[in-house]
């Protein structure tokens, strides 16, 4: 593996935002890299419910709401653009999504997120409790009122993500799976490439994109970039056996429902802080028993068909961690996510491999700047 030319831009990690950047770099015809420890979409991306739906919340901050605005509506596009180009479905249905409440909390609360949404321009609708069951007869008669958003739509997050790699590829991208990077090769204030248990890696650029292992790479690099594990637990259950399937996501009381191609719906997810363990423990289970008796308990006898988890990247003060590392001229971030890496994916990867091509961070991504954290702490090589 050593030798040979060096790419212009080598991507450590191999989920939705690595291979969303390097399908947008290697668009605009630069030499790209990508190293995954393991297969391809086989972590957070995996796992992920795959929800595309807009920002909600009064509370977001401007930054984040707009590149989320921005990330939300390059959806359709980008993903006529890899059934084109790739021929591969990425399993994108514009469900629309009810999000509901089931007490005088949830209605004020939603009612404001109405207001927000209005105001930012999404097509947005308020319905009572009535309504919403007759959109989805599955709903608790629990249920008190919901936001209806008929534009929010779900995809197979790991298609999405073969779909970019392929794009990427098809365009000259080089994709090294189950390669670990076990160190970086620095030069005062450059990175120029990776070491792998295969040899040296060069390159002109290079990106850290690993998700919750984000940290430990910025640690052989000297930088504080506090990533962390955050475990989800999700089933999936059969659709209804009598009835017509389930059609618009449901999202409320902590979790969501999400429908499949497939006519299975997934249920999720919890939020745990175990360290790096994918395993499914009998709490999670019986706390997702406990959403769906919640939003749906028409479906509470259906069969489980699958139980998983995945492990999302969370940061140190719940934003992504997007730009330049501090230090260096050449090693650039792009991690956090937390829940939403499936949301931020296209203007990550839009956003990003701008930065890299100019040289310069994009100014929309000055709030999620990795400095800061901290400075560079030792810089590797100097």
């Amino acid at each position: 593996m050593s030798g040979g030319a060096a790419a212009d831009v080598l991507i450590v990690g191999g989920g939705v935002i690595g291979c969303a950047i390097a399908h947008n770099l290697a668009k605009q015809g630069a030499r790209v890299t990508i190293v995954a420890r393991r297969r391809l979409g086989q972590e957070a991306s995996w796992a992920s419910a795959g929800i595309v739906a807009p920002p909600g919340s009064p509370t977001t901050p401007a930054g984040r709401a707009e590149l989320e605005r921005r990330s939300f509506l390059l959806y359709p596009a980008l993903v006529e653009e890899l059934r084109e180009t790739t021929g591969l479905s990425v399993e994108y249905v514009r469900s629309g999504e009810l999000s509901v409440a089931l007490d005088d909390a949830g209605v004020a609360a939603l009612r404001r997120a109405l207001e927000w949404q209005e105001a930012h321009g999404f097509e947005v609708e308020w319905l009572e409790g009535d309504e919403a069951r007759r959109r989805a007869p599955v709903l608790s008669p629990a249920v008190r009122g919901a936001l209806w958003c008929p534009a929010a739509a779900s995809l197979r997050a790991h298609r999405l993500t073969a779909a970019l790699a392929r794009a990427a590829r098809l365009r000259g991208a080089t994709i090294l799976e189950e390669t670990p990077v076990l160190g970086l090769l620095a030069a005062g204030a450059r990175v120029v490439g990776v070491h792998t248990a295969g040899g040296d890696l060069h390159a002109e650029q290079v990106l850290l994109a690993a998700g919750a292992w984000t940290a430990q790479l910025g640690a052989l690099a000297g930088v504080a970039l506090p990533t962390r594990p955050v475990r989800g637990q999700m089933l999936a259950v059969a659709g209804p056996d009598d009835g017509p399937p389930l059609q618009p996501i449901i999202a409320g009381a902590g979790g969501y429902l999400v429908p499949r191609a497939d006519g299975a719906v997934a249920v999720g997810a919890t939020v745990d802080e175990g360290g790096f363990d994918v395993r499914v423990t009998p709490d999670g289970l019986t706390w997702l028993a406990g959403l769906l008796r919640a939003l749906a308990p028409a479906l509470t006898g259906a069969r489980v068909v699958e139980t998983w988890a995945g492990l999302r990247p969370g940061s140190g003060d719940g934003q992504p961690i997007l730009g330049r590392a501090p230090g260096y001229e050449n090693l650039w971030v792009a991690t956090g996510h937390f829940r939403s890496g499936v949301l931020w994916a296209p203007i990550t990867g839009e956003l990003l491999a701008a930065s890299i091509r100019t040289g310069q961070p994009d100014p929309a991504l000055a709030p999620f700047d990795p400095a800061r954290f901290a400075p560079a702490l030792s810089p590797i090589g100097r």
